[in-house]
């Protein structure tokens, strides 16, 4: 016990000693300093609640005028709109009575024969829906769909397979034999129902569509796409290069490069492929309308009606060549089908067997004419290097012209009477005409001024384009050139789309214009006039224009409007009158 009080009293020192140490403040110093600090964070918290109140008085006074504002206005939209929802249930609640009695007297009024009409209808309507219930909870649609796919495919393998073996004996036959059952197909066709096929020829619309409009469109769609193509890229570029520091060679960049080389690509094909039409189109109508002219074999292009025909017993060898109107629309409609919608003969899997390029309709025809027109083009333009004389030399008529030019245009550019700019489209403009050269001949040879014009317009730019056609076909990887290849290639696509519009309005005023002196050297200026790339672009941006724009609001709406305002009209001739009346009057009067 003593050795445990002993050590408590040393304990007890212990704290006695740290008591001392720590230096505790005494009660009341600490009470002290307690109220102080309550009084001063009472003082704090009275003025910064005074100094938010001053501050946030103002904010708290409109948020409570805008809510006030904002419960006015939605107390009058409910007041209104239970009002007007009421009126409405009610007027709803009239209209659905109306209806019921007006129907059940309709109902009374008919005859037996009309309600059993009436419940067989309902009856097959509801048949109908049912049906397509079950049909879409059996899945028959798919399932049907899933056989012809399949059926379909057994039908490609056989044909293939036939293909493939027709291929190992003749690559030329294998390639025709498409064609060849096209034919075979329409021939049949003809066979077993003409009448649908002269229907089709010549009471519809068909015909026209799949040789001039369908075409006019896909070009229309395809120079809104290249524009549209080329405008992002320009955008693009600009962003690229005001952003320099950002590296060419980055993920993205490389990705945006390669998306951007394919859709150009896509668009070349579609350029492409609209421009090797319309070169076929155009030398099928100028051989049409050159052999029209010709003396004896004239008389085979002419087309006579069906009654002409039938009426005329005795005929001569000659006439006996004319063709009816009904069979060449038919032949028409056959031969133009086959060409616009005929797939290529060779197919994915029998391409690399047969090792064909693309033979499509258009492929085999355009490569015939292409190599026909390129000779032809450049016959002519060598016969016109021999008739312009030996002074030349070994030079060509274009270059001597080009050449004798160059300096009178530079004099009158240092004489500041043109621009630099105005000597290149000078220059330009005389290099674009060279291939017109030898349709100016026909200019000054009595009767030959139609051959011009159909040399003008349809071989020349036939020419232009299959000449674009094989510049564009040449693959490039620069992104940039192939660019510059679309954009000069949709300049021959807008000029067809203007060549369509103009062909129209000189056939419509045919009859006219054959009555009017040197009509076809006027024709034949309009149509070089209309080759030029500045001529071309220019109208068509004036046509997109005028696409684009509200009809009201267009150059086109407002001429006629102004031709019909000064036209004169029944109540000016009225006022007229009933004041020539008046005046007669008067002076009956004075007499």
């Amino acid at each position: 016990m003593r050795l445990i009080a002993s050590r408590i009293e040393v304990l007890l020192d212990h704290a006695y000693d740290l008591l001392e140490k720590l230096d505790l403040p005494p009660w009341q110093e600490y009470k002290e300093a307690a109220s102080a600090a309550f009084h001063d964070v009472r003082v704090a918290t009275v003025s910064s609640c005074k100094f938010g109140h001053l501050t946030f008085r103002p904010v708290f006074i409109l948020l409570g005028i805008i809510l006030h504002c904002l419960a006015v206005v939605l107390q009058i939209i409910l007041e209104n709109s239970i009002y007007h929802g009421w009126r409405a249930l009610k007027e709803f609640y009239f209209q659905i009575q109306l209806a019921t009695i007006w129907f059940i007297r309709y109902q009374k009024s008919l005859s037996p024969s009309a309600i059993y009409a009436e419940g067989a209808v309902m009856a097959a309507v509801t048949t109908l829906w049912l049906l397509r219930r079950h049909v879409k909870k059996h899945r028959y649609y798919e399932r049907t769909m899933a056989w012809y796919e399949v059926r379909k495919q057994k039908v490609l393998k056989r044909y293939n397979h036939f293909v493939d073996q027709v291929g190992k004996t003749s690559t030329f036959l294998a390639l025709l034999l498409p064609h060849l059952l096209y034919f075979t197909f329409a021939a049949i066709i003809k066979r077993l129902l003409p009448w649908l096929v002269t229907y089709l020829a010549t009471k519809t619309p068909l015909n026209a569509f799949i040789q001039y409009f369908h075409p006019l469109y896909c070009t229309f769609l395809i120079i809104g796409k290249s524009t549209q193509h080329l405008r992002t890229y320009k955008v693009v570029e600009a962003d690229g290069n005001d952003k320099k520091t950002v590296s060419k060679t980055t993920p993205s960049n490389v990705k945006r490069q390669q998306k951007q080389k394919a859709e150009l690509e896509e668009l070349r094909k579609e350029v492409v492929d609209i421009l090797k039409y319309w070169v076929v189109y155009a030398i099928i109508i100028a051989t049409v309308r050159t052999g029209k002219l010709l003396p004896f074999v004239g008389h085979m292009f002419t087309v006579v009606g069906d009654n002409v025909t039938k009426g005329k017993r005795r005929q001569g060898m000659l006439s006996k060549l004319r063709f009816s109107s009904k069979f060449v629309e038919e032949i028409s409609l056959v031969f133009f089908t086959w060409l616009r919608f005929m797939p290529s003969s060779v197919t994915g899997q029998e391409e690399s067997s047969l090792k064909g390029k693309g033979n499509s309709p258009i492929e085999i025809i355009y490569k015939k004419f292409s190599s026909f027109v390129k000779s032809a083009m450049s016959s002519s333009a060598s016969l016109t290097n021999k008739a312009a004389g030996s002074h030349l030399g070994n030079g060509s008529m274009l270059s001597w012209c080009v050449g004798k030019l160059d300096f009178p245009l530079s004099i009158l550019v240092l004489g500041r009477a043109i621009s630099q700019e105005t000597k290149q489209k000078v220059i330009t403009t005389v290099t674009e005409l060279s291939d017109l050269i030898p349709a100016a001949i026909t200019l000054f040879v009595p009767g030959c001024s139609s051959y011009g014009v159909i040399y003008v317009s349809l071989v020349a730019p036939a020419f232009l384009s299959i000449k674009s056609c094989d510049e564009i076909n040449k693959k490039s990887s620069n992104v940039d050139t192939m660019e510059s290849k679309v954009n000069d290639a949709s300049r021959f696509l807008r000029f067809w789309m203007i060549h369509a519009l103009v062909t129209w309005v000189l056939d419509s005023f045919a009859p006219i214009l054959a009555w009017v002196p040197f009509s076809t050297h006027v024709i034949w200026l309009l149509w070089a006039f209309l080759q030029l790339e500045t001529t071309t672009r220019r109208i068509y941006g004036w046509f997109e224009s005028e696409v684009e724009k509200p009809l009201d609001q267009t150059q086109t709406m407002q001429s006629v409007k102004r031709v019909i305002a000064a036209l004169p009209s029944s109540v000016d001739s009225q006022k007229d009158t009933s004041s020539n009346e008046g005046q007669v009057e008067k002076s009956k009067k004075e007499d």
